[in-house]
């Protein structure tokens, strides 16, 4: 099974770190996002890689070469402009002949998830779409309750979301490629439509991941804390 690892995005969030570099290059403790990516991937089994990339593309193509350096094959598909999750998987569908089910990655997600359950689960339910999700994972910001009166009973800063939430990691079968176009998502357009139209769509729960969402400057901090740590 290929994954396809969305790095189109121009990292507006990590500006001015992007202004220059390419989001996919932004190091966490010394090592590119991407390349930290492809190594938890690649020590869960997978080792083809398609990358879909847009600005400053060239400077990803040439560090990781085709990813021998990395003991893993690695395609690219470049987008000049932004076309959404699902519009960049479309425009990279010729790479994908011949796989009936493949991964997506999102490029700015730092995740140990059990992939090679979630692929072993999607694979045996021959679902549409299996979704990575995780628990815990905060809200950015202060959560209220309002009495009817405008009486706040309860405030709590940045509380941990009650429902498992989406990893942005997530395995699909090959009829899906006929939904993605340019411009559509896979959060907004592609699962809601899928799930209306009775099609398997699961659920892949791993509670014990850790995730990191590093497409802003705050979370980039954490993340350098984090893989920090592990190399003391």
């Amino acid at each position: 099974m290929k994954a396809v690892i969305l790095c189109a995005g121009h990292g507006t969030r990590l500006r001015p770190l992007t202004n220059y570099v390419s989001k996919a290059m932004v190091p966490v403790a010394g090592v590119p996002i991407l390349e930290r990516i492809i190594r938890s991937l690649r020590d869960q089994g997978l080792t083809e890689f398609i990358v879909a990339l847009s600005w400053l593309g060239e400077q990803v193509s040439h560090y990781f070469g085709d990813g021998a350096r990395l003991g893993v094959g690695i395609e690219y598909s470049i987008n000049t402009e932004p076309s959404g999750t699902a519009g960049e998987v479309h425009s990279l569908r010729h790479l994908l002949d011949g796989e009936e089910h493949f991964l997506v990655h999102y490029g700015d997600i730092l995740t140990d998830l059990d992939v090679a359950g979630l692929m072993r689960e999607h694979v045996q339910h021959n679902a549409a779409a299996t979704i990575g999700l995780v628990t815990g994972v905060p809200v950015h910001t202060g959560v209220a309750e309002v009495a009817a009166d405008g009486a706040v009973t309860r405030f709590v800063e940045k509380p941990p979301l009650e429902h498992p939430t989406n990893a942005a990691v997530f395995a699909l079968s090959r009829r899906v490629l006929a939904r993605c176009a340019p411009g559509r998502d896979f959060s907004s357009d592609i699962f809601p439509e899928l799930i209306a139209a009775g099609e398997v769509v699961r659920g892949f729960v791993d509670e014990r991941a850790y995730w990191l969402d590093v497409g802003r400057l705050s979370d980039l901090d954490a993340a350098n804390e984090l893989f920090g740590s592990e190399s003391e």
